[in-house]
């Protein structure tokens, strides 16, 4: 967009514009007599060779950032090159990322090789913001800051530094002396406010009263930061209840959808819910959902994938708490039994804690296989369908956010992944 060719063409015009002011620099003090002539330069001579020294230091970390976005744009280049000679047909290396993301995500031959190769390029693509015009700009200023450098450091440094540095030894001396002087002064103040102290027993009266008041003013302090604890403890307790009751809403709110429009409609409904979430929360949520209906298609007879206690703190801090999962858990197909409703002995085959007898679970029911083979047959499939909808869901969550970092964990999922495409991978999972 827009801002990719702004943003680098204004931290190249700043750059350029230092270059500019040094090179005007170093072609002064060349020509400065002082200079050329190797005796003490002028005050003036010395001024300029400081300031294009601040000129260096002030562009040094930019110069070694855009050398980095160089190399990051020949690297990139170069990857392209590859993957386009890994593709299927050999597209130009201007589509190969593209051609490697769509193989990739399809799950097609060669994808396993092709991924971390994908990941570098995206990654490269990130740093790489220079277009090819733009390097060209770019390595022609660098290569003038390197020989500006190089003449400062290598030509004017021998003949001006030894004066420049016995100037600023001459400034430090005599701004140690002020120190010294600043010291001895301060000594003389207070010798005499120490007599004055001794002289004066009202002052002695009047600073143990400013301590008393001091001494007050802690305590009351103190006691409004207790205050204050408590009341944000007040508030923590209210917002946790406020919580609670938003999700048992929710999952009222979700019951009514499923019982209203059924299983289909409610994991729709569920899946644009669960885009509100942040980018970091709605990853694990999705890994979370994944890795439990991956775990039940692939072990269908184990029970410990297919029964859930509510209350279990790690599946609402990852799962039960965001938006749309438990919508979504239910219509897939789990659930809500009390504990004295389950079969008996399964709590205690799994080794599950005891409870209260009210205590509630998701439990996702299996068809017989030997009495109603067909209709274990379908559940099975769907399972299978679902978890690798999740899967797939899971790796575009991540291309799309990857790039984002840690800073990108909190903004909202729905700004890079919309509604629309979730919803179409979801009716695409059925075989379109």
């Amino acid at each position: 967009g827009g801002w990719a060719g702004v943003l680098p063409m204004t931290e190249f015009r700043r750059a350029s514009g230092v270059v500019e002011q040094l090179e005007r620099l170093l072609a002064e003090l060349t020509s400065d007599a002082s200079v050329s002539a190797g005796a003490a330069p002028s005050d003036e001579a010395r001024a300029k060779f400081v300031e294009a020294r601040g000129k260096i230091e002030e562009l040094a970390p930019t110069a070694e950032k855009m050398r980095h976005k160089c190399e990051a744009r020949a690297e990139l280049d170069e990857l392209r090159e590859k993957l386009s000679t890994m593709l299927p047909g050999a597209p130009p290396a201007e589509g190969a990322i593209k051609a490697a993301e769509d193989l990739v995500e399809a799950g097609g031959e060669g994808s396993a090789v092709l991924a971390p190769l994908l990941k570098q390029a995206l990654e490269l693509e990130g740093v790489a913001t220079y277009g090819a015009k733009m390097v060209e700009k770019v390595v022609d200023l660098l290569q003038r800051f390197d020989v500006a450098r190089s003449q400062l450091e290598g030509q004017l440094a021998p003949k001006l530094a030894e004066f420049v540095a016995a100037a600023g030894a001459a400034e430090g001396a005599r701004r140690q002396e002020e120190q010294l002087l600043a010291v001895q002064r301060a000594a003389e103040e207070e010798r005499k406010a120490r007599e004055e102290e001794r002289r004066a027993v009202v002052m002695l009266l009047a600073e143990n009263e400013q301590r008393l008041r001091e001494k007050g003013a802690r305590e009351a302090a103190e006691r409004q930061a207790r205050e204050e604890d408590e009341r944000q403890k007040q508030q923590a307790l209210a917002a946790a209840q406020a919580e609670e009751e938003a999700l048992l809403r929710a999952e009222q709110e979700g019951e009514a959808v499923l019982a209203a429009s059924g299983p289909e409609a409610a994991c729709v409904q569920a899946l644009a819910a669960m885009l509100a979430a942040p980018v970091g929360r709605y990853r694990a949520a999705i890994e979370g959902l994944h890795g439990m209906l991956g775990g039940i298609a692939a072990e269908p007879q184990d029970m410990s994938f297919r029964l859930i206690r509510v209350a279990n703190e790690d599946f609402q801090e990852n799962l039960g708490r965001r938006p749309g999962v438990w919508l979504f858990i239910r219509g897939v197909g789990f659930v809500v039994e009390t504990r004295e409703a389950l079969p008996s002995g399964l709590i205690a085959s799994l080794g599950l804690p005891g409870g209260a007898p009210t205590d509630r679970f998701l439990i996702l029911k299996e068809p017989d296989m030997m009495t109603a083979y067909e209709e274990w047959a379908q559940w099975h499939e769907r399972i299978k369908a679902v978890a690798g909808f999740l899967h797939d869901l899971e790796r575009l969550a991540f291309q799309r956010t990857a790039h984002l970092g840690q800073h990108g964990a909190d903004i909202s999922t729905c700004t890079v992944l919309s509604a629309a495409e979730v919803l179409q991978r979801w009716e695409a999972r059925r075989g379109g």
